[in-house]
């Protein structure tokens, strides 16, 4: 082959690559923004001790400190970051959702040490609560896994600072965070996958799919029974709620499939008013 020849293939696949780049980062930003309809912003913010936290927020088209909208804080878990929330803020935004998908302590771009503060969670519901696009009295809290226990600490830090909770892959009563009652969290869905890797640390059960006949699950939902899959428990009116989901998939995919990320969104459907976008 000649010099020519060889210098027109490599321009070709050149082109090529750029075109993808250029084409790839088109896509991404589309899938990222919902098509241009939420405006993705890279925020810091000083949390407790001086320590600087960090998120990225989802403001759907048309909310304004005149418009403000539901809030939703979601959390990653452990060795992951912010990003990982991607497929659960993406979803909540485009449903009209201010959204804040917040690094924990330690994690991405938020100050160390890893753990401290309640994993970073009540400075991420704090921050949250102080955005004059927000309604602060329709808020909804969310995580995944370790980021499940950051949600409790929300809870136990600002009882009064949400309105309902997912726990995805998650518990209570683990790792230093409150135990789970009847009443506490607040209208709590919880997605737990029936071939979750770590269904004993989280629930006392080395069969995920077993949870359902747990006494720590069955204190949770204020019943002495077997727990029932996506059947309501308790009173969303008094903040006694309670439901169950468990998707056939594992740990990790909780945050990357489409069937637990759907139904973290039933559950806030359910339990927080919605404001879709214009």
């Amino acid at each position: 082959m000649n010099t020519q020849c060889k210098t027109k293939i490599y321009c070709i696949l050149l082109l090529i690559s750029l075109v993808m780049v250029l084409g790839g980062g088109l896509l991404a930003y589309l899938i990222q923004t919902v098509g241009g309809t939420v405006e993705v912003r890279d925020v810091r913010w000083m949390g407790t001790n001086g320590t600087m936290m960090s998120g990225l927020l989802y403001i759907p088209k048309g909310v304004t400190a005149e418009n403000p909208a539901p809030g939703i804080v979601a959390i990653h878990g452990y060795i992951n970051s912010r990003e990982t929330q991607s497929g659960f803020a993406i979803e909540y935004a485009r449903r009209g959702y201010v959204v804040l998908a917040s690094d924990q302590t330690g994690h991405g771009y938020s100050d160390p040490p890893a753990f401290a503060n309640g994993f970073g969670g009540p400075d991420a519901l704090i921050f949250l609560r102080s955005l004059d696009i927000v309604d602060k009295d329709n808020i909804g809290i969310s995580g995944h896994s370790m980021g499940g226990w950051a949600s409790v600490a929300q809870a136990m830090v600002l009882p009064d600072g949400y309105k309902a909770m997912v726990l995805a892959g998650s518990s209570t009563g683990t790792y230093g965070v409150a135990d789970g009652t009847a009443e506490f969290p607040r209208n709590l869905g919880l997605v737990f996958s029936r071939y979750d890797e770590f269904s004993m640390l989280m629930w006392g059960s080395p069969v995920a799919a077993d949870i359902v006949n747990t006494d720590k699950l069955k204190t949770l939902f204020g019943t002495t029974e077997t727990v029932q899959v996506e059947k309501l428990y308790g009173s969303i009116e008094a903040g006694t709620a309670r439901m169950l989901y468990m998707p056939n998939n594992n740990h990790p995919g909780d945050h990357i499939l489409t069937k637990p990320i759907g139904m973290a969104v039933d559950w806030f459907s359910r339990t927080l008013e919605r404001k879709l976008a214009p």
